[in-house]
């Protein structure tokens, strides 16, 4: 793994978490559960790489669910997007970090590679613009600029071409004006158990807490959440975000190294309520309810065992994290 923390300077500092995009054991399987139990639209299939794209409306996808098997997945025009070995079993695929403008975004990746940082790829997905890298820990991230306001002409149930290919960030001027919606048109699946808005934040389970702190300030240009670090947990967050993007918890006790969980925000107590109740009457399984001064939680684990949380917002007044985190710890967000 290449040395990353060579600058400060770096600091892509995206808006906020976009989405979580995951390799998953069986993806007809997998896209039922997340739009027939978690409530989330499925806006896009594409056949030629095995993924299928999900979202509620605050952004292109919330979440995007990719087939487990190792293969390469080939894009447009030969572009790789997943090189053979990766993926070939259910897990993190990478997280994508949404940027407030593709002049920010290219600036950013400007300053990588002046300090050397190592980039993985760069793509356009027509949809946005794209620069990946490693963590110091294997992890794929995303750092996206999104190139166009309608992203529904790309992302929607009628079309299954290939998506994505080569981008030159050197080709042309980047857009100065953002493209994310500051009022996007929501929507709801009725019939599902659960109704979160969007994706809201993620766990990310780490062997070296101080090391990936660094390279999520230093180089992802997150910022500490205030009062947000406990023993064993660190909360980050972007810069359009009031909570965590962020939860970096250290693997051990039991912990695996890798994705923890991801998040999705529910607009109303009472909502999350009725959520609770559909999922004990269809026989889902509840793993863990939390009831904290700041959030009430519900978690549940998909087809292949990755955990989510679904919650309700609180005030947080009077909430000490230091003193929550020991019993919490596994959960929280």
């Amino acid at each position: 793994m290449p040395d990353t923390l060579q600058s400060t300077a770096v600091r892509f500092a995206p808006r906020r978490l976009g989405h979580a995009n995951l390799f998953v054991g069986e993806l007809e399987r997998s896209m039922r559960f997340y739009v027939d139990i978690c409530g989330i639209e499925e806006v896009r299939r594409e056949p030629g790489i095995a993924a299928g794209f999900l979202s509620n409306g605050s952004t292109h996808h919330d979440v995007g669910l990719m087939q487990a098997s190792g293969a390469t997945r080939i894009g447009r025009d030969g572009h790789v997007q997943v090189s053979s070995g990766r993926g070939h079993a259910a897990g993190l695929n990478h997280f994508g970090w949404e940027m407030d403008t593709e002049a920010a975004l290219v600036s950013a990746w400007q300053r990588a590679r002046a300090e050397q940082v190592e980039v993985h790829r760069l793509t356009d997905h027509q949809i946005s613009h794209s620069v990946y890298m490693f963590d110091p820990e294997g992890n794929l991230h995303e750092f996206y600029a999104d190139a166009l306001k309608n992203w529904r002409s790309i992302f929607n149930p009628s079309r299954e071409d290939l998506v994505s290919g080569d981008w030159n960030p050197d080709a042309a001027p980047p857009m100065q004006e953002p493209n994310w919606s500051p009022k996007p048109e929501m929507r709801r699946v009725p019939s599902a158990v659960f109704h979160p808005t969007r994706v809201t934040h993620a766990g990310l389970a780490v062997r070296d807490l101080g090391g990936m702190r660094a390279f999520f300030t230093e180089i992802g240009g997150l910022e500490p959440v205030p009062g947000g670090e406990a023993e064993g947990i660190v909360l980050l967050r972007g810069a359009a975000s009031p909570g965590p993007d962020l939860v970096l918890i250290e693997a051990r006790n039991g912990i695996v190294p890798g994705i923890h969980h991801t998040a999705y925000r529910v607009e109303s107590e009472e909502d999350l309520l009725g959520s609770e109740r559909a999922a004990r009457d269809k026989g889902i399984e509840i793993e863990l309810i939390l009831d904290r001064p700041s959030k009430r939680s519900i978690f549940v684990r998909d087809p292949d065992l990755m955990l989510i949380e679904f919650y309700v917002r609180r005030d947080a007044a009077g909430e000490d994290l230091s003193r929550a985190a020991p019993a919490l710890r596994p959960y929280l967000a």
